[in-house]
């Protein structure tokens, strides 16, 4: 079995969760970072045992070693970033929102096909298993047709001893939405298998201009209906509720996060699926993508490129209903 090659571009946080998961992976392997700043590059190769480091990104596509590229850099970065991967002939996994607007994802789309390279966005939640199962027992009538779906995600990252600055600022693609509110769209998306024909949207702005927090109201032409709320200023229950006709699925607190599904009829649970991570549920994206490669697809079916520009098209609508407006910097399409 011929091993893998990853490098992962930008090793903040989320690229920490990436490498973790990688570590479970019998077919893939962290053998490159690429970083502006020299200390956190070693830093991180360091604690995930990583060989080469790059303090600039060209040197990192430059490496003919290197089969795909993980992008962990805040969203306003993805766009290009991911461009400048495809250009290179690299495969790329993108930390989701793949980018910040859906022409920017059809434009990388079309680079993706043209280069004959992967282009997968990595909301991780549609990966799992568990929903996956989930999805079946809904397609197979464990609780009738469904009525609609109600989701809330919320952390009150102000009280943090180390908040996040990058969701308040504009030139970085900051807010609730983008950060928060995909992974409702996305699932929701998942489950319906359809997109919304109207979107309803109430929020506040910060001071900034970023969206603090937002309630929307999908609708559905199957006459179903999705409604989300997301915030980064209020800690919520975090769970995902499925109602159809004779019954209810419940997905707890982190719904994104799932190692467990609960079915329910007349308030009693009669189907329970738990399938723990291996290790911290990066580990099925990562698989996915590397199976991908192997078949030589550009995306996986789980996320394909129209459900990512399906999502992002939801997400221009509410930004646009909320008056949200990003820097054209970070929105062109080019």
């Amino acid at each position: 079995m011929r091993m893998i090659n990853w490098g992962v571009l930008g090793p903040g946080s989320i690229a920490n969760t990436f490498a973790t998961a990688m570590k479970v992976s019998p077919k893939g392997k962290i053998t490159a970072v690429a970083s502006r700043s020299q200390e956190r590059a070693e830093a991180f190769a360091k604690q995930y045992d990583i060989d080469n480091i790059y303090t600039n990104y060209e040197a990192l596509l430059n490496d003919p070693s290197i089969d795909v590229i993980y992008i962990a850099t805040p969203h306003s970065f993805h766009f290009e970033q991911a461009k400048q991967c495809l250009q290179a002939g690299k495969h790329v996994l993108v930390e989701k929102p793949c980018t910040v607007t859906a022409a920017q994802m059809q434009y990388l789309v079309d680079l993706a096909k043209a280069n004959k390279v992967l282009l997968q966005e990595g909301v991780w939640s549609r990966f799992m298993p568990v929903l996956s199962q989930a999805k079946k027992s809904i397609e197979q009538g464990i609780i009738g047709d469904i009525q609609y779906i109600q989701s809330n995600i919320g952390f009150a990252f102000q009280n943090r001893e180390q908040p996040k600055e990058r969701l308040a600022k504009p030139e970085l693609a900051g807010g609730a939405l983008l950060d928060l509110g995909i992974y409702s769209i996305s699932l929701s998306q998942y489950f319906l298998g359809e997109h919304p024909r109207t979107i309803q949207s109430a929020g506040k702005l910060t001071e900034q201009g970023v969206d603090e927090q937002e309630m929307v109201t999908l609708s559905y032409a199957s006459g179903v209906y999705a409604q989300f709320s997301s915030s980064m200023a209020a800690h919520a229950s975090n769970s995902m509720h499925i109602v159809g006709s004779q019954g209810y699925l419940v997905l707890p607190h982190c719904f994104w996060d799932a190692d467990a599904a609960y079915f329910y009829k007349h308030d009693e649970c009669i189907q329970a699926i738990e399938i723990p991570h291996a290790a911290n549920g990066f580990e099925y994206e990562i698989a996915e993508v590397m199976d991908c490669i192997e078949q030589g697809k550009l995306c996986s079916d789980l996320m394909s490129h129209q459900d990512s520009i399906g999502v992002l098209k939801i997400m221009d609508e509410i930004r646009a209903q909320l008056g949200v407006q990003y820097p054209e910097s970070i929105t062109q399409a080019r």
